[in-house]
């Protein structure tokens, strides 16, 4: 079973309710940006999709839900080592030295 955008979104939802009710944050003490959080689930759709895509059918039925699983577990680390937002600060950087003319 793969989970759709508006299910996982849900389950973050959830998922950041029951940190903030402990007083918890990601492991880079702040709470990523709705962009951070699109990266992170394209990086996941992405993971999904390869291996989803390989002949190797896994563990028996519930492969699919072993992919999602660890999709939903590729994006938590995404956010969680600051990976997202490390990446849009690099693209930042990129297009900000584009549009200096630095690869003209």
């Amino acid at each position: 079973m793969k989970l759709n955008k508006s299910q996982i979104r849900r389950l973050i939802a959830e998922e950041r309710a029951k940190l903030s009710e402990q007083g918890g944050e990601s492991l880079i003490g702040e709470t990523p940006t709705e962009l951070e959080e699109n990266v992170a689930m394209a990086m996941q759709e992405l993971f999904e999709d390869l291996v989803g895509a390989e002949s190797y059918q896994g563990t028996g039925p519930g492969w699919e839900q072993e992919i999602s699983a660890a999709g939903f577990a590729y994006y938590q680390a995404i956010i969680d080592s600051g990976a997202a937002k490390m990446m849009l600060e690099l693209f930042n950087d990129v297009e900000e030295r584009l549009h200096n003319g630095d690869y003209a």
